[in-house]
């Protein structure tokens, strides 16, 4: 089988090395050559456009940052679409909005091509080593023909419905764990404005019931890391990501008509940080606009 990767970022990328590791014949295309040139040298073969990815593919997959750029690569004059056949399937990866994916598959049914949406969850580590969370939507067919090349970067591979329905587990996911981040810090602030050791307080709530694996991990890099990355780097996950997902789950809870009065506050902060040109820092970096509110600092700089 014959696998293609679109978009090779923070999640593309390693994916794509997950693919090559497990074998599968990969051609690739990004708009920038550095990780493109990384892939090729390590034995996948490259494509100038998404089109012709999909001409030289029997499964495409694309890992891209908006519902702009998903729509483009799938829909445009020299998208996905235009170069696959009948009988591919095209699995879009993204955090995007479920009317997204939906009418991609829409189209992509005229010519007999497969839909899948499967967003992943997992850092940097579960990237790296294949043991991300794949959520999947679309047709069984689909499903089960594309499955092989979902578990070379997934241990977790999960079929939770029709087209859209991967899109909308991952936001549910990603709204709730930026409730839980948000809160994580909002609390450590107060004990230390109350004057306790920030990382007293990582160690008792880590095993109590306050405690969560994103309690964990944003409490324990803001306490020892830097948000702000290297020159030259980007950062893991940055924080306009977040923000982004909050925004599509509001979006979401608007379209079907579900109050999420904890998202809502929770988005107005990812916003303020945002607004504060921390986008492109780790997402721990939202403690800098709770730490103005409160008088204190914890987070590393």
């Amino acid at each position: 089988m014959k696998v293609g990767m679109i978009g090779l970022g923070g999640m593309g990328r390693p994916v794509a090395e997950c693919i090559l590791r497990a074998g599968f014949p990969l051609v690739v295309a990004d708009l920038r050559q550095e990780p493109v040139a990384a892939l090729t040298a390590a034995g996948a073969s490259s494509a100038a456009s998404p089109a012709r990815v999909a001409e030289l593919s029997d499964v495409v997959i694309a890992s891209l940052p908006s519902n702009a750029a998903s729509e483009e690569v799938a829909l445009g004059p020299d998208g996905v679409l235009a170069g696959a056949s009948q009988g591919d399937v095209y699995i879009d990866t993204s955090t995007i909005s479920p009317e997204v994916i939906r009418r991609v598959a829409e189209r992509a049914a005229d010519s007999g091509i497969g839909v899948l949406d499967a967003p992943v969850s997992g850092g940097i580590r579960q990237r790296r080593d294949g043991d991300l969370t794949v959520m999947v939507g679309g047709e069984a067919a689909d499903f089960e023909r594309a499955e092989p090349v979902l578990r070379a970067f997934g241990s977790t591979v999960v079929h939770v419905g029709g087209i859209g329905a991967g899109a909308t587990v991952k936001l549910v996911n990603n709204l709730i764990m930026a409730c839980n981040a948000a809160a994580a810090i909002e609390g450590v602030l107060l004990g230390v404005k109350a004057g306790l050791d920030p990382r007293i307080i990582h160690e008792v709530v880590s095993v109590s019931t306050g405690g969560s694996r994103i309690f964990d991990n944003v409490v324990g890099r803001m306490l020892d890391t830097p948000s702000a990355p290297k020159p030259g780097t980007v950062a893991a996950q940055g924080l306009h990501t977040v923000s982004k997902d909050v925004r599509l789950a509001m979006d979401l809870a608007q379209s079907n008509g579900v109050p999420v009065p904890m998202g809502a506050a929770a988005a107005q902060i990812w916003l303020a940080a945002e607004a504060r040109g921390l986008s492109r820092h780790e997402i721990w970096s939202l403690a800098e606009v709770l730490e103005e509110l409160t008088g204190v600092r914890v987070a590393q700089r």
